[in-house]
C-alpha cells in the first residue's frame, strides 16, 4: 500500500504535529522556569548571607545547632522566635510571662485596644522588639527589600499579650474578653496555637539540652490549658 493512501496517515500526521507543539511549549516553560530561577538566585543567595552572619548555617552553609532549632519552630516567624531564644529574652520570665510573650508570634491581626504588661513582661517585649529589628536590620543590609522596623513590627504583634498572661494567671474568660477588642473566637485560637507553640519551643529546649527552657515552656503550656478555651467548642472544630 502506498504511504499516500494509509488509512492511519492522518492520524500519524496529528500525532507528530501534537509532540512538535508539546515539545515547543516544554522548551518555553523550561526557558520560563530558568529566567525565574536566575531572577530569584540573588534573593538566595542574600538570605543565605543573613543566615550566616546570624550564625544559622557556618561557612560551608552546614545548618548548626542555631539552624536546627530554627527548624522546630513554625508557629510563626522562625527567624524571630529563634531570637527570642538566643537572645535570652525569656530566661528570666515567670511561665505566665514567657507564654505571654510568645503571644506575638501566633497573634497576626491588628487591634486598637491599649495593652498593658507588667514591669518584667514590658521589658522582655521590648527587647524581643530590639532583636526583630536588628535582624531586620541585617535583612536590609544585605538587599533584602523590607524596612527593619517595619518587619519587626509585622513578625510580632503584643496585641494579645495582656490577654494571654491574665488567662494565665487564672483570669475568668469573660473577664480578659473585656480586655480587648478582638473576637472571641480568635483568643480562642490563639491560645490553642500557644499550647502547640509550648511544644515546639519544648523540642527546641531539649535540642539545645536547655532544661531550664523545657521546664519554663511545660509550666508555660499548663498555665493556659484549662477551663473553657480547651474544652470541647466550635472554637476549635
Amino acid at each position: 500500500m502506498a504511504a499516500h493512501s494509509d488509512p492511519l496517515l492522518p492520524e500519524m500526521y496529528a500525532m507528530i504535529r501534537s509532540e512538535k507543539v508539546l515539545t515547543q511549549r516544554l522548551s518555553v516553560m523550561v526557558k520560563r522556569l530558568s529566567n525565574d530561577s536566575l531572577a530569584q538566585l540573588p534573593e538566595f543567595h542574600q538570605r543565605v548571607g543573613v543566615l550566616q552572619r546570624l550564625g544559622y548555617l557556618d561557612a560551608d552553609r552546614i545548618v548548626t545547632l542555631k539552624g536546627r532549632v530554627a527548624c522546630e519552630l513554625n508557629s510563626g516567624d522562625e527567624l524571630a522566635a529563634t531570637e527570642l531564644v538566643y537572645g535570652g529574652v525569656l530566661t528570666d520570665l515567670e511561665p505566665e510571662e514567657a507564654v505571654a510573650l510568645l503571644s506575638a508570634l501566633v497573634f497576626q491581626e491588628k487591634t486598637q485596644a491599649e495593652v498593658t504588661l507588667p514591669p518584667r513582661l514590658a521589658e522582655a517585649r521590648d527587647r524581643a522588639m530590639d532583636l526583630a529589628e536588628a535582624a531586620g536590620v541585617l535583612q536590609a543590609e544585605a538587599g533584602l527589600q523590607l524596612e527593619p522596623v517595619e518587619w519587626a513590627a509585622s513578625v510580632l504583634r503584643f496585641g494579645l499579650a495582656e490577654v494571654v498572661y491574665e488567662w494565665a494567671r487564672g483570669t475568668p474568660f469573660h473577664s480578659i474578653c473585656e480586655l480587648t477588642d478582638v473576637m472571641e473566637g480568635t483568643i480562642v485560637r490563639a491560645i490553642v496555637r500557644l499550647d502547640e507553640t509550648c511544644r515546639e519551643f519544648r523540642d527546641a529546649a531539649r535540642i539545645m539540652g536547655n532544661v531550664d527552657l523545657f521546664k519554663q515552656m511545660e509550666a508555660a503550656s499548663e498555665c493556659i490549658k484549662r477551663d473553657v478555651i480547651f474544652a470541647a467548642s466550635l472554637y476549635v472544630t
